[in-house]
């Protein structure tokens, strides 16, 4: 039953990203994995366990009942020693061994025990209110990393998809010089080595494309796994790379940290050792309960339990008071493990601010050399579009040969995917630069 409501899920899901085929936006991948992801799951359990906690606190203030049975036999009594001034006041008699009581010892009883005062649970409950906050703090820490990788995904694969594209167009290019030549080189205008040549030149291409191919498929399928859903067939993307680098081709930098749920997640850290050296403190005030006990006891040399007239009930009301007086020094040496602890925190989060600064920079570093790169390989590409037109035109006047066309062509195919690795590494750069300073 289980399998089949989870089977249902994922087919929910799935169909509500790619409803009428309008294909899987970037924004869709990531909320479809924040929905599915199983670490992101786990740190919603944990918070969920710390917010128990509160409840749990809160249950020691209500009354506690229990009930105990105590059944005895008495195989041999205690002995006890009744002085001589208790039974005559002959001084020359010795004391008397006497043994009190019954064979049979039964006792129900019933207490009740209600909090008044207990400074324990008050720290507790400030502390379990300050893990809540950290345990959300470590969520969207696994909210950020996963959008992260999802976003990067997605990218791997509309970089994949244009090389495909391209590789693709190649096989189709190259098929129809290599068909041509067969038929040129039955007329005589090119040679067996010629021929040879665009033979191999098809069968790279294909080898290329077929690279191609995998390494897409590859990427998709690391996209369903960040994602947290099975693979998913004939899946349509329906963002491309271009319209992404638009959407991201204008950054504001700024060689600052902000917004890192990290840093907030050390000092909610530093906190809750706080609040555990105020729990210590508390520790040193008295605990006040009212006590209550109600008992039924069965007192009879023969085990006859159903016998009312066996029965004596015995009840008492009380307040208990409970002062802590000397404790071995714990309590003290518990506070000085938590001030080391805080002073830890406090290095870490030094720590963290200079390597997070340290992260900035070199975020904005490889974001401008992408940004020049892409600016540098958008020439190259126009240039080389120019290029090929010309060859192309050449060819059809007859100056040049299809071999001399063909390296023009590869070198516009190497200057597309160059192009295309550009954009795909100014994205990284941005989505870096972005975890940097904690604004994903």
């Amino acid at each position: 039953m289980k399998k089949i409501i989870l089977t249902i899920s994922f087919l929910v899901t799935v169909q509500s990203i790619w409803a009428q085929d309008k294909g899987l936006s970037l924004n869709q991948a990531v909320q479809t994995a924040l929905d599915n992801r199983y670490d992101l799951k786990i740190g919603k359990v944990t918070t969920q366990i710390s917010e128990n906690e509160i409840k749990k606190i809160n249950a020691r203030n209500l009354p506690q009942v229990t009930g105990d049975l105590d059944w005895r036999y008495n195989t041999q009594l205690q002995t006890n020693m009744l002085p001589v001034g208790v039974i005559t006041n002959d001084p020359t008699l010795p004391d008397r061994p006497v043994q009190f009581g019954t064979k049979f010892n039964t006792a129900l009883s019933f207490n009740f025990n209600q909090n008044i005062f207990d400074p324990v649970n008050s720290g507790d409950k400030k502390i379990a209110g300050a893990q809540i906050e950290y345990d959300r703090l470590s969520e969207r820490v696994t909210e950020n990393q996963i959008k992260l990788e999802v976003t990067e995904g997605y990218f791997s694969v509309l970089i994949w998809s244009e090389k495909v594209k391209l590789s693709t167009d190649n096989v189709s290019r190259t098929q129809a010089i290599y068909n041509t030549g067969k038929e040129q080189l039955k007329n005589g205008a090119i040679t067996a080595y010629d021929l040879k040549r665009y033979e191999i030149d098809y069968e790279n291409a294909n080898a290329e494309n077929e690279k191609n191919k995998n390494s897409l498929n590859l990427s998709l399928n690391e996209l369903w796994y960040r994602m947290g859903i099975e693979p998913v067939q004939s899946a349509v993307l329906s963002d491309n790379i271009e319209q992404l680098f638009l959407e991201h081709n204008t950054l504001g930098l700024q060689e600052q940290v902000f917004k890192r749920p990290e840093l907030e997640m050390e000092k909610k850290q530093q906190e809750i050792h706080q609040l555990q050296i105020k729990k210590q403190n508390l520790s040193y005030l008295p605990t006040i309960s009212l006590t209550g006990n109600y008992t039924f006891q069965f007192l009879h040399n023969e085990y006859r339990p159903f016998q009312s007239e066996y029965w004596f009930p015995y009840n008492y009301l009380g307040m208990k008071i409970s002062i802590p007086i000397f404790d071995g020094f714990l309590k003290e040496r518990t506070k000085n493990e938590y001030r080391l602890r805080i002073q830890s925190s406090e290095l870490n989060v030094a720590k963290m601010k200079m390597d997070y600064a340290q992260d900035t920079k070199n975020a904005i570093t490889s974001f401008k050399n992408a940004q020049a790169d892409i600016t540098y390989q958008k020439k190259n590409l126009e240039l080389v579009n120019s290029l090929y037109a010309v060859d192309q035109d050449k060819l059809a006047k007859g100056t040049i040969t299809p071999n001399d066309l063909a390296t023009t062509y590869y070198t516009m195919q190497q200057t597309q995917n160059n192009y295309l690795d550009a954009i795909y590494n100014y994205l990284l750069a941005v989505m870096q630069y972005k975890q940097a300073i904690g604004d994903l």
